[in-house]
């Protein structure tokens, strides 16, 4: 069992204090780009679907009599489930500690669970059927990412689509942003503010965000995402709860953080995997 004791923070106990530093992590983006749902209970949610009707031209006098079944079937399930993080900190710890030693790992708590769902939800992305990514060991390229808008399209996604990719994927695209070229002169705007900023809101109609929860595989191959809101459901049951226990014979105070929720594709057509070369730029 890890537990935190002074010793493990008795080197930065000096005359001048410096807060402590906590590990950089991404804001919870996905939870705002996909479809929310929300519950009491630990039952599993079935999403269904019903059958898409189809006009028929009918003469004058006919009596039509073809009606289409309109009943349901089921779309996806969606399985909660719990998670946690937990930290044990002594007496002499939270007792010698100039910074808040119970403040501070609550709020990297806090931080763990958000990483925790964001990581989840980006790992949907290879749930998708349709990969319109270069592949394995290939660098992303814009003509890729407007094929894939290309496909959403003629599926008749909704809008706003977004595409979320790792940090790797968007800095291949910016490479090409930035050689001026005959294809990219439609560009314009676009390319100067990706070049100014290293980002950009809107490009081809869909919504553009980078994301570093996204893994990079054992061959520096990754991942991302372009969907529209309907493709991926997030269903909370429980918002992440605080609770401290006292452990009196080792004079220490457990610290527990939960939360339960369920995730996962529900409509695979609205949505892309893209899958392309994610090492790091020299």
């Amino acid at each position: 069992m890890a537990i935190t004791k002074y010793s493990d923070i008795s080197s930065y106990i000096a005359a001048i204090y410096e807060r402590a530093l906590f590990v950089a992590r991404e804001n919870n983006l996905m939870t705002g780009l996909v479809r929310p749902f929300s519950a009491q209970g630990w039952m599993a949610r079935t999403l269904s679907i019903r059958p898409a009707l189809t006009a028929a031209s009918v003469s004058d006098g006919a009596d039509y009599s073809n009606p289409t079944t309109f009943g349901k079937s089921t779309l996806a399930t969606l399985t909660p489930g719990e998670v946690i993080v937990q930290v044990i900190l002594t007496d002499q710890n939270v007792e010698s500690d100039p910074d808040g030693a119970r403040d501070d790992a609550a709020l990297e708590m806090g931080n763990a669970i958000a990483t925790k769902i964001d990581t989840d939800l980006v790992g949907t992305f290879s749930s998708f059927t349709k990969d319109m990514g270069p592949g394995a060991g290939n660098s992303a390229t814009l003509t890729d990412f407007a094929a894939a808008v290309a496909v959403l399209r003629n599926n008749k996604v909704p809008a706003p689509i977004n595409a979320v990719l790792h940090p790797y994927h968007w800095h291949d695209i910016w490479v090409q942003l930035g050689q001026p070229a005959g294809t990219y002169a439609f560009l314009g705007d676009m390319a100067n503010q990706a070049m100014r900023d290293y980002a950009v809101n809107s490009m081809l109609g869909v919504r553009w965000f980078v994301n570093a929860n996204i893994s990079v595989d054992g061959s520096d191959d990754a991942i991302s995402g372009m969907f529209s809101q309907g493709a991926i459901g997030f269903d909370s049951r429980r918002a992440p709860r605080l609770e401290p226990e006292r452990d009196a014979s080792l004079r220490a105070w457990e610290l527990n953080m939960t939360a339960g929720y369920g995730y996962g594709v529900i409509r695979n057509t609205f949505g892309v995997k893209y899958t392309a070369d994610a090492t790091e730029p020299t």
